[in-house]
């Protein structure tokens, strides 16, 4: 456990497949659940019940193997060779999403995929369609509110920081 101001924080890595039972304890009130939990399950003791994180949905990473075709011999041809241009290449720009008050590093993930990976995109995004997002991301998602999330972003797409941390200031989580 680590102290971080008043409180002690642990970051465990969990397997995916599987199903984890938790609970919380606190110095004042005990031991109680996470109130946004995958699922409840009764514990071993009378009356006690564990919060569940569901992970047997996820996909384990598997290993890809390219297979590979053995090369043809090919006839050689003299070919007068002609100039080529240089191909350029750019890579799709992604900014770091997890300067947005409420993101973390898995909500910027999920918000990559669905097509929010710049600060302009995110900033284009209706709320709404946010929340469905990370609704169809799993129930763990749901309790993220990303309400303030497309003005965030219009400000660091416009490069205006000052403001933006004024804004991330007066919010909470977020929120």
């Amino acid at each position: 456990m680590e102290k971080k101001g008043s409180s002690y924080e642990k970051s465990v890595k969990l397997e995916n497949g599987k199903k984890y039972e938790f609970r919380y304890l606190s110095d004042d009130k005990g031991w109680f659940n996470d109130h946004a939990a995958d699922a409840y399950v009764p514990s071993p003791y009378f009356g006690i019940d564990n919060s569940v994180v569901d992970l047997s949905a996820l996909p384990e990473k598997k290993k890809t193997v390219k297979k590979v075709a053995a090369k043809k011999p090919v006839a050689k041809k003299t070919v007068a060779k002609k100039p080529v241009a240089k191909k350029t290449t750019t890579k799709a720009k992604k900014d770091d999403l997890k300067k947005i008050e409420g993101i973390g590093p898995k909500i910027a993930s999920i918000l990559t995929d669905n097509g929010y990976g710049t600060f302009s995109a995110l900033s284009k995004a209706s709320v709404k369609s946010l929340e469905e997002i990370l609704k169809a991301a799993g129930p763990r998602y749901t309790m993220h509110k990303p309400g303030t999330w497309p003005k965030q972003a219009k400000l660091a797409a416009s490069g205006d920081w000052d403001k933006l941390k004024t804004l991330q200031d007066k919010l909470d989580g977020g929120k």
